[in-house]
């Protein structure tokens, strides 16, 4: 009994000696107890002789295999997954049942592996801020640029104002942009700040001028709100001021060419002609009539001592007829007549150009049509005398001439004329009777012409 009993306890202290036998073989195969089926154990045979530890598979830890090794979770479902945490982003390896690991400052996502909204260039030691000014909470992950600022500024951190806003240079960084006080009827509608920190318009457009481009440029005046150009009728003084008209009312300040009026458009009184055309000029004055100087002489005569009885008739009688002392009366010229006159001769040139300036189209035309109707009376007149003249010699070359024959014992006369075949030759020689020929020649038969050789 009691070999029996002390073979059973030694059987059961040697069950892992190696001096076992196959009972004790089966007595360690169901002592690693590997085969439970957990989804970890790789290999339900083996085990661990000494401490029972099955052999396990990746991420699996445990007796046999039931939990997840550290940087591995199950989320139940599933087997033991790795964290895959981001070595720079990640506190550490570790992460929770979800897989989520514990990020670096500025550093999220689940697997730590990006910068988080505000933040950028993601490094090992985490994410930095973006500098944005407080305009934006954006930026780019890798370089910074801000993106979608606001307030009215751009830039890389939101440091600049946008095309038609300005900023104070007392203002910070962080402090919205403003609107231009420029409009963008009278300017480009940018500005920039000058010393004092005022807003001043870049650019003004032609017909404006000023800080804020809200007056108008010499030359120009405001109308509607808007700056027009001045409108002199071409009769401002070029060698004057640059403003020729009032900048709020567009009045011609100075008018030359003998003009006057708002805009210039009317001639000087004394002046006639059209402003608008630049030819007012003084009018030609017509010279005054001749006075006629008329003087009145009264004559007394001394008579003889008269009886008081003959000077009383004769008074009574030449008293209706008397004639009063003798005067002289001249007419005189008006001072606004003598001040033309004289005006009409110190301006020799003026009276001519008004004077040429009075001849009308009409005129003018009567005078070219006088001229050529002259020119074709000298041309007829010159065509006329040609033919007379060629008919003169013509004539004369065809004159009839007179032939003499002297014979023993008379004289004889022909005439011969182409034009005149027949001409009648009796009475060329009225003193002696003289006998006609028939064929035209002329006898003298008078004894006492006859000569004999």
């Amino acid at each position: 009994m009691v070999s029996s009993s002390m073979g059973s306890q030694r059987s059961a202290n040697d069950a892992w000696s190696p001096y076992s036998t196959g009972s004790t073989v089966d007595t360690i195969q169901e002592s690693c107890n590997c085969s439970t089926g957990a989804e970890g154990i790789l290999d339900p045979e083996e085990c661990d002789p000494k401490s029972g530890q099955c052999s396990c598979d990746v991420g699996y830890v445990g007796l046999q295999c039931e939990d997840c090794e550290e940087s591995f979770f199950t989320n139940g479902t599933s087997g033991c997954l790795p964290c895959a945490c981001d070595s720079y982003g990640a506190v550490n390896h570790l992460c929770d049942s979800s897989g989520t690991c514990v990020c670096k400052t500025g550093v999220y996502g689940p697997k730590c592996d990006d910068c988080h909204p505000g933040f950028f260039h993601f490094s090992s030691t985490g994410c930095r801020p973006c500098q944005c000014n407080n305009h934006t909470s954006n930026c780019h992950p890798q370089s910074g640029v801000c993106l979608n600022c606001e307030g009215n500024t751009q830039g890389s951190n939101c440091e600049e104002c946008r095309a038609g806003f300005y900023r104070s240079p007392s203002s910070a960084l962080g402090d919205p942009c403003v609107p231009c006080p420029c409009s963008n009827t009278s300017s480009n509608g940018t500005c920039h700040t000058d010393g004092r920190g005022s807003a001043v318009c870049d650019r003004c457009l032609p017909a404006y001028t000023g800080p804020q481009c809200a007056q108008c440029s010499a030359g120009f005046f405001r109308r509607d709100a808007l700056c027009v150009p001045c409108d002199c009728s071409g009769n401002s003084d070029p060698r004057g001021p640059p403003q020729i008209c009032h900048p709020q009312t567009g009045q011609c300040l100075s008018c030359i060419n003998n003009t006057t009026g708002p805009q210039c458009q009317l001639c000087t009184p004394g002046y006639v002609g059209d402003a608008k055309a630049h030819n007012c000029t003084r009018p030609n004055p017509l010279l005054p009539p001749t006075p006629v100087q008329t003087t009145t002489t009264t004559t007394t005569t001394t008579e003889a001592p008269t009886s008081p009885a003959t000077r009383s008739t004769s008074a009574s009688t030449s008293g209706p007829k008397a004639l009063p002392p003798s005067t002289s009366n001249t007419s005189s010229l008006s001072p606004t007549t003598t001040q033309a006159l004289l005006t009409s001769l110190g301006s020799p040139t003026d009276n001519t150009t008004a004077a040429l300036t009075e001849v009308s189209w009409t005129q003018f035309n009567i005078i070219i049509l006088a001229v050529i109707i002259l020119v074709v009376l000298l041309l007829l007149g010159f065509v006329g005398g040609v033919y007379t003249y060629r008919e003169y010699q013509n004539r004369k070359l065809n004159a009839p001439f007179w032939t003499i024959e002297l014979k023993e014992d008379n004289i004889s006369f022909s005439s011969y004329h182409d034009s005149i075949p027949n001409a009648d030759v009796s009475g060329l020689l009225e003193d002696e009777a003289n006998e006609v020929a028939p064929n035209g020649q002329l006898a003298l038969t008078t004894q006492g012409n006859c000569y004999k050789a």
